[in-house]
């Protein structure tokens, strides 16, 4: 069994698995709870465990480094031979540096680190979506 969760307007919270065309198999089972605090406590815990995924549950593309003159475009989020970029603004470079030992990379013009880094400590410099 899988769980899926899905939360309506802050106020209502779907949880848990539910196959309508199954007819044998295991029993899924789906609630629903209307409660705005327990919605608030499940969206907290998701987001924290999105964070601490590993990189390799991640949709993060990874594979060797971009050859100068190709068309392949490096964006935060992305881990290329071992480092992970980010997006750091200008004004937050020197806590980078200095929190994470991130590392400026002229060519493309972004910050990264090696991908070991805990993303806990990074999350703030990543996209929230990845495709």
């Amino acid at each position: 069994m899988h769980e899926k969760v899905v939360i309506v307007d802050g106020i209502v919270l779907w949880h848990g698995s539910l196959n309508l065309l199954a007819n044998t198999g295991p029993t899924d089972l789906m609630m629903r709870i209307t409660d705005v605090s327990a919605c608030e406590r499940v969206r907290r815990i998701m987001t924290t465990a999105r964070r601490e995924r590993p990189l390799a549950a991640r949709r993060f593309r990874s594979g060797p480094s971009p050859q100068v003159g190709t068309a392949q475009k490096v964006s935060p989020g992305d881990v290329i031979e071992g480092r992970l970029y980010l997006q750091v603004p200008y004004e937050e470079r020197h806590e980078a540096k200095r929190t994470v030992k991130a590392q400026w990379d002229a060519k493309l013009k972004l910050w990264h680190v090696d991908e070991n880094v805990a993303l806990t400590q990074v999350a703030r410099w990543l996209p929230t979506t990845k495709s």
